[in-house]
C-alpha cells in the first residue's frame, strides 16, 4: 500500500479542500534546518552518565536519569541548551507548512520553529489547554513540551517512563489525537524508524486501523549510506508493518526532500486560478491570436478554473474567447474571469465588452504580479516580451508551473526552447520531451491540446483519476 508522490499530493489536497486534513510533524523537519537528532541530544548526557547509546533512545534517557548523574530537570536543561545553541531558523518546509489550509498541526518537536511561522495560531502545550483547540483558525498542538525564552513552557516528554505514562498524564491531548486520527486524513511528515516518536504512529495505526481504512499517509526517510546502524531489511519490514496497519507510505531519500513536497502541496491547495500572461502583434491571423483562439477552445471546458490576468493582450483575448464559448453554452459566470489593474496615474481604458470582474489595486506591478501568482496554481504564457519574461521569473520564484504556448512566439517560445532538452516536471509528474515539443507545433490546435494536458497537471485537474501521458 505504498503511495506515489502524485497520489499523496492529490489525496491530501482533496482532504484539505474539504477542511478535513491534519498534519503531524516529526523531528525530520527540524533536522532539515540543522537541529540535532535524538541521538545527538542524548550523546553528551549519556557519556556523562556512562550509559551506552542504544536503539531505544527514550530508554537511554531513562537510564541517564536512573544513573543519578543527572536529574530529569538537568537532562531537560541540557537538551534545551543544545537546541538553542544551533540558532536554527525556519526553513522552506516550515514556511510552506504555515501556508497549508489545515486547522490542526501536531508535533512532538521541542523547538519553536513551527510557532515562528504560524504566528497567528493557537499554540497548545499543556494538556488542559487542549480545550482551546478550535477557538482560532488553526491550532499547533505540541505533544511533548516546548522550550521558551526562560526554560520550558511545559515539562518535556523525554524518558521511557514519560512515554509510558503519557496517556495518563495527558488524557485530553491523547483523546484529541485519537479523535483526529479517526475523523480526519492525517499526513505524518519528517519521521524515520530511528525516531522514537514513530511509536505514536504505530500505536494509532495498530489500534484504530479497522475504523479508518487507509486514508492516512506518512512520508518516511529510507536508510542512507550513513545509517550504519539501520538494517535495510528491518526498515522494509517496518514499512510493511505500518502499511499493514492502514497507513500508506511515501519513502524519501532525505528530509530535505520535504521542501519540494510541501511546496507542491501548497500549490495544490491554492484556489483553481490560472494566471494568463503575454502579448502579441495585432491581427486575427497572427500566431499569438491563433494560439489564444485554440487554447480558449480547450479552456472553455474547465469551468471550475478562474482565469486571472492584468488585462493585457493575451490575458484579455483568452478570457474574452473563453467567455464567448461559455455564453454560447449558457455556462458563463463573471467571477470566473478576473482582471487586475495595478496602481497608475490614470485609470485604465474601459474594456471592449463587459466581461468578468475588474479589481483596482494600490500596488505596483512588481508587487501585484507576485501576489496574484502566489494565489494561483499555474501560469499560461502566450507570446510576450520583456515584461512577460519578468513575470515568468516571478512565477519561478513562487514555485508556480509555467506552461508556454511556444507556437505563439515571443517569451513563450524563449521559455519553451530553454527547456526543450530537459522538460520540467509539472504537478509532480515528469514531462516527456515529445509532449513538451508539441507546445511548439505549427498547428495551433495540436499545440493547445499539449498545453491543456500540461495545464491539467499543473492545476491538479483529476490528477489521479485521469492521468495524462
Amino acid at each position: 500500500m505504498t503511495i506515489s508522490r502524485v497520489e499523496l499530493i492529490e489525496e491530501f489536497g482533496r482532504a484539505a479542500d474539504l477542511g478535513n486534513a491534519a498534519i503531524f510533524i516529526g523531528a525530520g523537519l527540524s533536522r532539515g534546518v540543522g537541529l540535532p537528532g535524538w541521538g545527538q541530544l542524548l550523546d553528551g548526557p549519556a557519556k556523562q552518565a556512562d550509559v551506552p547509546i542504544g536503539g531505544d533512545l527514550p530508554l537511554v534517557a531513562e537510564y541517564v536519569v536512573l544513573s543519578g548523574n543527572l536529574t530529569d530537570e538537568q537532562l531537560a536543561s541540557s537538551i534545551r541548551t543544545q537546541i538553542l545553541e544551533v540558532g536554527a531558523k525556519p526553513g522552506p518546509a516550515h514556511r510552506n507548512l504555515a501556508r497549508l489550509p489545515v486547522d490542526q498541526i501536531w508535533t512532538t518537536n521541542y523547538d519553536t520553529l513551527i510557532e515562528d511561522v504560524c504566528t497567528d495560531d493557537e499554540v497548545v502545550v499543556a494538556d488542559f489547554d487542549v480545550t482551546r483547540v478550535g477557538a482560532t483558525r488553526r491550532s499547533v498542538i505540541k505533544m511533548h513540551g516546548s522550550i521558551n525564552a526562560t526554560g520550558w513552557a511545559e515539562k518535556p516528554v523525554i524518558t521511557r517512563k514519560h512515554y509510558e505514562e503519557y496517556q495518563q498524564s495527558h488524557p485530553r491531548t491523547w483523546a484529541l489525537l485519537r479523535a483526529t486520527y479517526l475523523s480526519r486524513t492525517m499526513l505524518f511528515l519528517g519521521f524515520s524508524f530511528t525516531d522514537p516518536n514513530i511509536d505514536i504512529l504505530l500505536q494509532l495505526a495498530r489500534t484504530l486501523n479497522t475504523s479508518v481504512g487507509d486514508r492516512h499517509m506518512a512520508v518516511m526517510r529510507r536508510p542512507g549510506p550513513g545509517d550504519i546502524d539501520v538494517d535495510p531489511r528491518l526498515h522494509s519490514l517496518r514499512v510493511r508493518d505500518l502499511e499493514g496497519s492502514g497507513v500508506r507510505i511515501l519513502e524519501i531519500d532525505d528530509f530535505s526532500d520535504l521542501d519540494a513536497l510541501l511546496a507542491a502541496l501548497v500549490r495544490r491547495t491554492r484556489p483553481t486560478r490560472l494566471f494568463v500572461s503575454g502579448s502579441f502583434e495585432a491581427g486575427a491571423s497572427s500566431p499569438g491570436a491563433e494560439a489564444c483562439r485554440a487554447i480558449a477552445a480547450q479552456l472553455a471546458e474547465r469551468r471550475e478554473w478562474t482565469l486571472v490576468s492584468l488585462g493585457g493582450p493575451s490575458g484579455w483575448r483568452v478570457s474574452q474567447q473563453v467567455g464567448a464559448h461559455r455564453r454560447a453554452e449558457d455556462s458563463y459566470e463573471a467571477q470566473q474571469f478576473e482582471f487586475h489593474f495595478r496602481e497608475a496615474s490614470h485609470p485604465p481604458e474601459p474594456p471592449a465588452e463587459r466581461l468578468g470582474t475588474a479589481f483596482y489595486h494600490a500596488k505596483t506591478r512588481e508587487a501585484l504580479v507576485p501576489w496574484l501568482l502566489d494565489e494561483s496554481r499555474a501560469m499560461l504564457v502566450v507570446g510576450g516580451g520583456t515584461r512577460t519574461l519578468e513575470e515568468i521569473a516571478w512565477a519561478d520564484a513562487a514555485g508556480v508551473p509555467v506552461i508556454p504556448l511556444a507556437y505563439s512566439g515571443g517569451s513563450a517560445r524563449t521559455r519553451w526552447q530553454a527547456l526543450v532538452e530537459n522538460p520540467p516536471s509539472i504537478g509532480g509528474q515528469p514531462t516527456s520531451r515529445e509532449l513538451w515539443e508539441r507546445l511548439g507545433n505549427t498547428n495551433p490546435d495540436i499545440a493547445s491540446r499539449a498545453g491543456l494536458s500540461l495545464l491539467d497537471r499543473a492545476m491538479y485537474h483529476d490528477a489521479t483519476r485521469h492521468p495524462r501521458k
